[in-house]
Parts: C-alpha cells; structure tokens; sequence
C-alpha cells in the first residue's frame, strides 16, 4: 500500500519543487484515462461529493425559470424560485440539491445526499470570488447569451491537463498571442482551483481583451472580459468520451462587434482543443504512452490538477476498502457489495518498464505506466 500511497497520492507537485530544482514529476497512469472501474470511482469520490461549478444566476433571471444540467450520469435541475432564490433538484424525484451562490453570482452544486456534505464549499474555493483582477468587471452587468456544444471521444481529464498548460499555445493556437502576452503566461494553483496569467498589452487591453481565466476543480473554468464571459463544463459521458457544454455571457454594453470577435476567437480555440484531445485519448487507446514525465514549470497546471484527482480518488478508494463498499454520497443508500465482487480499479494490467517491475511484484499487483501529455 505505501507504493500506491507514493505512486497515486503523494507525488511532489510543481509547488513542492524548489525553485532550483528542474525535477520532472510523473503524470497520472494511462488507464486513469481509459478505465471504467476508474470512471465509477471518480463518480463517486469525485462528482457524487464535491462541489461543481455549474451556471451563473443570470441563466436563470426570472422566477420560474430552470435549465437541466447534467454531469457523469447524475442529473439536475437549477432554478429560480419565486422568492428570488437559485434551488437546484435532482431531475428523477426533484429532492433538493445543496447550492451556493458565491460573491459574483456563480452557482454551484454538491450532490451529496447528506444534510451538510462532507466537503463544504470554503475548504475547496476560498477566496476564489475575491480574485483582486475580478475588480475590473462587474458580473451583475453581463446577461445570458447563448450555449454551444461540442462532443469528443476522449476522457474529461485529457480536456483539464490540455486547458491547464499553454505549452501548446504558441503553435496550436494562433489566436491567443493577439489576446494575451504568452510570454508572461504563468498559472498559481491553490485549493481546487488554478488561476491563468497572460498579461495583455495596452493595444490588446484596448480591444477588450483584458481576460481573467480561472480553472475550478474538478471540470470547469471561467474566462471573463469586459466584453463577455463564458464557462466551459466538461462533462463526463464515459471513460473515454465527454461532452464540452458552454454558456456565454455578454457584457450590456457589448456592442455586436466587439462581442462577436472574442466569442467567435474562443469558439475556434476551444476547437483547436477538442482536435488535440481525441488524438491524446487515441494515443493512449493505443498504448503509445509508457512512461512519460511532465515539466514542473511549463506544466504546473496539469499537475495540480491531476495531484487533486489522485488525492480525492486514493482518499476515497482507502474508505471503501475499510467499509468493505462502495460510497455513493450522491445516493442515501449505498451500493453494498462484498469486496471480492468489486472491480479494483488499480489492478491494472499492461507492460511496465523494469523501474517499476520490482516495486509491482513486492506488492504482487500490476501497475499501469505513467503517461506524458
């Protein structure tokens, strides 16, 4: 077990590198990408416990208004109901969901069938709304635009490691340098968040492009400039396919011009992104990745966010081999099963270099290879 403990849970992230040390830090394991005992426990120690970033409260303006949303097979509905309030239902039996609307107006959810989840919302996000560049906009200005959908054939984590970088920016993206000085470009993780930095130049903060990106774990993020905002929810379908829902936001002021040029720009990004993901996700189906090695600096990003994934999942997965379970927190009952009928998702099977091969037979159990992206 303290193998898993070093290999799953506790690699250095790029926050724990010091600032001399240039130590590359090993990225997730390629089945974590393709595995659907591993797609059921992130359902369960993931999306049925945590708190998820969902809409704005002006998707839903009027008394009476609702949109259903859905997210790893669980769904739901968010509304406004007639004292003015944002509730959200589950969409079989319409049992309440826990919702908080945090400073700007974001909603979020947690399916945790529990009176108080276990996770409140603070442990994950404080602070979040109280970003000092978020001074520059004021959310209650911006309505509701329109939503756009795309479905790729790759696993939601390849869609986050892919977002969180901008080691491709410069050759796969052209937009981006008209909007953002990618040679500033930094990220800061912190909690269940990853804050994106480009500082833009005078003639691109005249346009209208001065953009404030915020990822927030598990499968959102936010761009905001003067001009719209936009969310992007990455929706998990199954282990290898996910669907990308948008909302867009326009500013009231917008004209349609300046409107138009930053969200048709983004709409070609997010394209360019979805090409990138289904060759990664084929990549991996096709073994391609064996041992790969991700950079503590140029991809502190993915880092943070697969060291979050791998942290959640291990915790949760040591509590149901104590239990002798699974864990729903979404379901009031849970999914009793003996613990010899359960599919590990860690027993994994496939080649290994010889680094690994003896730490493997020690603990008598097979260990997929780590991945590069």
């Amino acid at each position: 077990m303290s193998f898993f403990r070093n290999f799953f849970g506790t690699s250095a992230t790029a926050a724990e590198v010091t600032d001399t040390s240039k130590t590359p830090v090993r990225a997730l394991p390629a089945s974590w990408y393709t595995s659907p005992a591993m797609y059921d426990l992130e359902r369960r120690s993931i999306f049925s416990r945590k708190w998820l970033l969902t809409t704005h409260k002006a998707r839903v303006p009027n008394a009476g208004d609702w949109v259903r949303y859905d997210t790893a097979g669980y769904e739901f509905i968010v509304a406004k109901d007639h004292q003015g309030g944002v509730k959200a239902f589950l969409s079989n039996d319409l049992s309440p969901v826990h919702v908080h609307l945090d400073r700007n107006g974001f909603v979020w959810i947690n399916l945790d069938a529990s009176e108080t989840p276990e996770v409140a919302w603070k442990d994950d996000f404080e602070g979040v709304d109280e970003q000092p560049r978020f001074d520059y906009y004021n959310f209650e200005e911006y309505n509701f635009d329109h939503t756009w959908d795309m479905e790729g054939e790759f696993n939601w984590k390849i869609l986050a490691d892919n977002y969180n970088e901008c080691y491709h920016c410069q050759v796969a993206h052209p937009d981006i340098p008209t909007i953002a000085d990618l040679n500033s470009y930094y990220v800061k993780p912190k909690d269940g968040h990853i804050q994106h930095f480009g500082a833009p130049r005078e003639d691109q903060i005249a346009k209208g492009f001065r953009i404030a990106t915020t990822y927030f774990w598990p499968n959102a993020s936010m761009n905001v400039s003067p001009n719209f905002f936009f969310m992007q929810r990455f929706t998990p379908i199954s282990p290898t396919q996910c669907m990308m829902r948008y909302e867009v936001y326009r500013h009231k002021d917008a004209t349609d011009e300046a409107f138009n040029v930053i969200s048709d720009m983004y709409k070609r990004i997010m394209s360019e992104d979805k090409y990138l993901c289904i060759h990664s996700q084929k990549n991996l189906n096709a073994g391609v990745f064996v041992n790969g090695l991700l950079h503590p600096e140029m991809e502190m990003g993915p880092l943070h966010f697969q060291k979050t994934v791998r942290d959640v999942v291990m915790e949760h997965h040591e509590k149901e081999e104590k239990a002798g379970y699974e864990i729903w927190p979404a379901s009031e009952r849970a999914s009793k099963k003996a613990p010899g009928t359960r599919e590990d998702p860690f027993a994994f099977h496939t080649e290994t270099d010889d680094t690994y091969m003896s730490e493997k037979n020690d603990l008598n159990v097979t260990v997929t290879p780590v991945m590069a992206l």
